[in-house]
């Protein structure tokens, strides 16, 4: 069976924020962070509830993180009872999984609504993570608003395997951070962080990776409480 390919997603706020309203989630925004400096970090309203990461080239990202995951699996590391996590099974559709990530996973900080989203999650939440994809590829509302959202872009996407940027998402659970990165096996712990500092905590590990590409560039957006 040949596999689902969507539109991919630009790193876009505007573009992000349309998608979160088509889905029934009016709680939460969607702002761009321009950098990690200090300066720069304090024009980012708090709570911060989590990050989504695009990076320009998933091959040459994968080369770092790769080895990474496979020695976490190596030691057990297995998904979190209290994260939510899905596994992505669905073509171009990694910027949808990093934002279904932030919100499935901030549910407590933020209201859900009563939504397709809402309906989706609670629905999800009883599913295996490898099971998750072919839900949402089957729940139509939010497949077209991703559509949409995706269309609503900038700049043409291009099709199929010319695709090569990537989102994940950082976001806090229970005082963790972690990278949830739907084309990995698990999310990632990286240590502690706060609401306040969560976008601080998820730069220092996006900068290491920025040095490891020789200061390619990245785009981040954060989500946080609608002002």
């Amino acid at each position: 069976m040949a596999q689902v390919e969507w539109t991919a997603l630009e790193s876009n706020p505007e573009a992000i924020n349309q998608f979160l309203g088509k889905i029934g989630v009016s709680s939460v925004d969607c702002v761009d962070v321009y950098s990690f400096d200090d300066e720069m970090l304090a024009f980012i309203p708090k709570p911060q509830l989590a990050m989504l990461l695009c990076f320009p080239d998933y091959r040459k990202v994968d080369a770092i993180m790769r080895p990474i995951y496979d020695k976490l699996q190596q030691e057990g590391t297995k998904v979190p009872e209290n994260v939510f996590f899905m596994e992505q099974k669905i073509r171009n559709a990694c910027g949808t999984f990093a934002l279904f990530h932030a919100l499935g996973n901030i549910e407590k900080q933020a209201d859900m609504g009563h939504g397709p989203f809402r309906a989706f999650l609670d629905k999800a939440k009883a599913l295996k993570p490898a099971e998750i994809s072919g839900l949402l590829e089957k729940t139509s509302d939010l497949a077209t608003a991703h559509e949409e959202a995706a269309r609503s872009g900038e700049t043409e996407t291009p099709a199929g395997d010319k695709v090569e940027h990537h989102f994940i998402c950082f976001v806090g659970v229970d005082g963790t951070l972690y990278e949830i990165d739907s084309r990995a096996p698990f999310p990632r712990p990286l240590g502690n962080t706060t609401p306040d500092t969560l976008v601080k905590d998820a730069g220092v590990h996006v900068q290491k990776l920025m040095s490891q590409m020789d200061n390619i560039s990245f785009a981040a957006m954060a989500i946080v409480p609608k002002q």
